[in-house]
């Protein structure tokens, strides 16, 4: 049988000399995962994983007073109707300054960033009818206070061109979007495509009306080339390690020149002796394998001054020898 294979079309813009930014659901947390490990200057998700378009639209527009409202306290502990769980402070002063800072430190990188990679996860969201507003995460609160519903194509569209407004403004700054392949099966599988094709067609209006838009297809790579629960962790829902790296090996050929998947193979080899650990680290050959991996980072460092060197510091030493 013939396997499926989705044509995209390349774009080479993806070097070690840009930052980069990612917002999302929880696949964004994979690519940006993906590029921090491949030892890009990269942010993601100042707020944690957020899965709908608006509240992650509204982390780069509204101004800081709706965001400082947004902050409430249960339990003793303050968390935000715009950001997720992993986002908190044990008192709504110092969560107001946190999630501030946070943002201010994400917009100001933004404008320095090649590319925001931009993940939508669904378009069922809730709107808590006490504030009045969308929320990035309800909180365990109760449900009698939500309204759910599915947001329009044109709710998403009109959202984000404010967003791509704003940022064409301020930088350069292009925008990738992509829709996660992850189904939320509690809102149901026929709720699940419904949310998913409001998405695609939301993520490809932007596309055809902006020039500084595209689209990357970790939907389609998912459904119609991995179409085989070897590619699924155990729930059956998200994708394994084998699938992530066969997305991140599409996104490669995609979006790297190849300079830089020359020198990310190269940084890959030296990342993996840094990760090395000797069994017996006062033997002869344990020493001599310390020496021989440092004069490989210094010869790596010498011929690649431009690389983001910060990385290279937070090698970890996990394997033993």
């Amino acid at each position: 049988m013939q396997k499926t294979r989705v044509k995209i079309s390349e774009n080479k813009i993806v070097d070690y000399k840009s930052q980069y930014s990612f917002l999302g659901s929880c696949f964004s947390e994979h690519l940006s995962s993906k590029m921090t490990q491949a030892g890009f200057p990269v942010q993601a998700n100042p707020f944690g994983v957020v899965f709908n378009p608006i509240s992650l639209a509204e982390i780069l527009l509204v101004k800081d007073e709706v965001l400082m409202d947004s902050v409430f306290e249960r339990q003793g502990v303050a968390l935000s109707w715009l950001a997720n769980s992993t986002c908190f402070a044990y008192s709504q002063e110092e969560l107001r300054s946190k999630l501030k800072v946070l943002r201010n430190d994400f917009l100001e990188n933004l404008n320095q960033s090649k590319v925001l990679f931009v993940t939508f996860g669904t378009a069922w969201v809730y709107h808590k009818k006490s504030i009045n507003h969308i929320v990035g995460n309800c909180h365990k609160a109760a449900k009698n206070d939500f309204e759910k519903r599915l947001l329009s194509v044109e709710e998403i569209s009109n959202k984000w061109s404010n967003v791509i407004e704003k940022l064409k403004a301020e930088s350069d700054v292009r925008i990738i979007f992509t829709v996660s392949p992850v189904r939320h099966t509690k809102d149901g599988l026929i709720e699940n495509s419904r949310s998913k094709a409001v998405l695609l067609n939301a993520v490809h209006q932007l596309n055809d009306q902006y020039g500084n838009v595209e689209y990357f297809p970790a939907y389609e790579l998912m459904m119609d080339e991995m179409r085989d629960y070897a590619y699924y962790s155990k729930d059956g829902v998200h994708p394994n390690a084998i699938a992530v790296d066969e997305i991140w090996n599409r996104f490669k050929e995609t979006y790297f020149t190849a300079e830089t998947e020359k020198i990310c193979l190269e940084y890959d080899k030296i990342r993996m002796l840094f990760e090395h650990r000797s069994l017996h680290p006062e033997s002869k050959a344990a020493k001599q394998f310390e020496v021989d991996r440092t004069a490989k980072l210094a010869d790596f460092k010498k011929r690649y001054p431009g690389f983001n060197h910060k990385t290279i510091g937070s090698f970890n030493r996990g394997e033993r020898q």
